[in-house]
């Protein structure tokens, strides 16, 4: 008896340190979620192949549950021109955005959530659309972070666009570069969810492509690591082109088969 009792407070323990802790007003407190800095290495989740989400790219799938998150931070990206340098609030610290990377043998996901008081759907003349971003360098971590480093070290570029909810395969060698491929395999899904308060409030985006590459200027996934970087847009802060948040620098991906 005595021993079964220990067992179950030992279990009751774990399960206490393991669950989220939630404050009033707020989402979940994630302290626990690692922090990925610029030169950081994290291995993307291996899903093993028959498990399946209940549809591709589903953002709120349970299985994302059950799979590492980490976070990284995104502030206002360095300023490339000068009007955009015009409308940079330098006051802006910045918000984290939560990432998971996994794959199976056949596709590659990524997953983003970050806290939005409100969903931005549409861009006119004073109004302008959320959107998020995953860079990928073509070669390796010297190539820029800030849209790549001209022809000859470009970067692949997944768009999702909050006003059309797709996502857009793109490629560029430098800022103002950006180019649409003529292949589009990648694919996404986003769900607004309302926490019932502004400051709880969050977007949740998963992005995924087919392993194999379709065309040029598309990220390889038969490499040991792929440096990635990271960039939201929140329309409600007028945010829009290079007026967006980015992360600093690459993290490195590991694609090895587990």
């Amino acid at each position: 008896m005595m021993r079964h009792l220990s067992q179950t407070l030992a279990a009751t323990a774990l399960l206490a340190l393991a669950a989220p802790v939630f404050a009033e007003g707020s989402s979940i407190i994630e302290a626990n979620v690692k922090l990925l800095e610029a030169g950081d290495t994290v291995a993307a989740s291996r899903i093993p192949d028959g498990i399946y989400l209940r549809r591709v790219n589903d953002p709120n799938d349970i299985i994302w549950e059950r799979l590492p998150e980490y976070r990284v931070h995104v502030a206002p990206a360095p300023s490339v021109h000068e009007s955009v340098d015009l409308r940079i609030d330098y006051d802006d610290e910045g918000q984290d955005v939560y990432l998971t990377m996994a794959r199976t043998s056949e596709r590659f996901y990524v997953r983003m959530r970050w806290r939005d008081a409100q969903p931005d759907l549409m861009t006119s003349s004073n109004r302008f659309r959320d959107a998020a971003a995953v860079q990928f360098s073509l070669g390796d971590d010297a190539t820029s972070y800030l849209m790549g480093d001209g022809p000859d070290a470009p970067v692949n570029i997944w768009y999702w666009r909050s006003d059309r909810g797709e996502v857009q395969n793109l490629a560029a060698g430098g800022p103002g570069s950006t180019t649409m491929l003529d292949n589009q395999p990648v694919s996404g899904a986003a769900e607004f969810v309302d926490k019932g308060s502004p400051a709880a409030n969050e977007w949740s985006v998963v992005m995924s492509r087919p392993i194999p590459t379709t065309g040029d200027y598309e990220v390889s996934f038969r490499r040991g690591e792929v440096p990635m970087a990271f960039a939201i847009w929140q329309g409600s802060d007028g945010q829009r082109d290079g007026l967006k948040s980015v992360s600093d620098g690459w993290i490195l991906v590991s694609l090895e088969e587990s």
